[in-house]
């Protein structure tokens, strides 16, 4: 080890090789203030959100430089007071607690533009950065050795050219982009933040989607980019390329979603070297569950097999060959979150049997084609599944109108 004289004393000179690392952390699809089967998630979505600050502040010896959350704040462009409230102090919350962490944000197909861009000149002094407008995605921002571009969901006319289709306007959006970068951060590693669905991609039934492939984007138009943090579908999934990543929604938000592993992404970015990705998990205040059985396999439950979902959002799919009354209500004192009661296969034998019964009372009536109190009755079971409680009137007055038409 070369020594350096200083004074009477000899003192090492030591080399550190210091490598330059970029780590944040991958979320989206938030939809804050949605409503599921008309129950309220805000709870929920705070539940989420703690989760996410204390995930921020979790590594003190390797903090988090950026927070990036790939559009969808919010469920609805005109968000709930409560939705809007939450999102505002869940950004305080983090200007407070890491005061030095960036946080991207991008609009998504399901946000207002100019609503989310409320306040963003002001909120870019405080490293909140929020983009919404075509102008946004030459305007990187800038965390060590990394530009972060950020690509607000397409709409119409998203780039002022008449453009409307999703592919056309990414492949034009993406193309200024790379080239903005190779004159002006060639050394620099390029982070794509977008709102968009790409080919190959999985969705769900909770996500808005077009009719067609209309909004489909090829993915190897995303592969020149170090990583594509992308947001718009609900699972967890890399498709078309080991740098494009979906963070998927961290809650789930349909009975379709049950089984979606919900998660953050953690993204470590060094020179030279592929994105290091690792899955943080989201423990979700009520799980969403589906499951399947008889009536009175949930009803008794003798064995407390299906006590664990008491704290679920459950949909619970009959086997049942009959239908059930209020089967909600019953249920609801053993599984307070029960929100669909799914009779699929006891309404099919239903309709089955009301059809032939109408085929066979239609035979019987002959060639005058008249209508009977027969089919009549029939025509009440198939629409109410049993007869009103005012039944009777109702087929006293029906008779009066056959006998006016004979």
């Amino acid at each position: 080890m070369p020594l350096v004289q200083g004074g009477a004393a000899l003192f090492p000179i030591i080399f550190f090789q210091y490598i330059d690392s970029m780590k944040f952390l991958h979320t989206g699809d938030l939809h804050l203030g949605k409503t599921f089967y008309e129950r309220t998630l805000i709870q929920d979505q705070q539940h989420l959100l703690e989760q996410l600050t204390q995930e921020l502040t979790s590594d003190s010896a390797n903090p988090y430089q950026a927070l990036v959350i790939a559009g969808d704040v919010y469920d609805r462009a005109v968000p709930s007071p409560e939705a809007v409230e939450l999102f505002g102090s869940f950004l305080t919350s983090l200007r407070q607690t890491v005061p030095q962490l960036h946080i991207v944000i991008i609009s998504g197909n399901h946000d207002s533009p100019s609503r989310l861009a409320f306040a963003s000149q002001l909120l870019k002094y405080q490293n909140i950065h929020i983009a919404t407008s075509s102008q946004d995605m030459t305007n990187p921002i800038i965390i060590d050795h990394v530009a972060l571009y950020p690509l607000a969901f397409m709409n119409p006319n998203f780039l002022g050219d008449g453009q409307t289709h999703q592919q056309q306007m990414a492949q034009s959006a993406i193309t200024q982009i790379l080239d903005y970068h190779q004159t002006h951060h060639p050394q620099l590693a390029k982070v794509l933040v977008a709102h968009l669905f790409t080919q190959g991609g999985t969705s769900c039934d909770s996500e808005r989607v077009f009719v067609g492939t209309a909004e489909l984007v090829e993915g190897s138009l995303l592969s020149r980019f170090d990583y594509v943090a992308l947001g718009h579908l609900h699972r967890c999934q890399n498709p078309g390329g080991t740098n494009i990543w979906y963070s998927g929604s961290p809650l789930a938000y349909s009975f379709s979603e049950t089984g979606n592993e919900n998660c953050c992404l953690q993204v470590e970015l060094q020179p030279g070297r592929q994105a290091a990705v690792t899955r943080i998990p989201v423990t979700p205040l009520h799980p969403v569950h589906r499951l399947e059985g008889s009536f009175e396999e949930f009803y008794r439950d003798q064995e407390g097999r299906y006590s664990q979902y008491r704290d679920s959002y459950l949909e619970i799919s009959s086997t049942d060959a009959m239908l059930k009354e209020n089967p909600m209500d019953l249920l609801r004192s053993r599984y307070p979150l029960l929100l669909s009661y799914r009779q699929d296969r006891a309404v099919a034998n239903s309709s089955s049997g009301n059809m032939e019964e109408r085929r066979q009372l239609i035979q019987q009536v002959g060639e005058s084609n008249l209508p009977t109190a027969e089919i009549f009755e029939a025509f009440m079971k198939d629409i109410y599944q049993q007869l009103p409680p005012d039944f009777p009137e109702e087929l006293e007055l029906f008779n009066q109108i056959l006998e006016e038409t004979r």
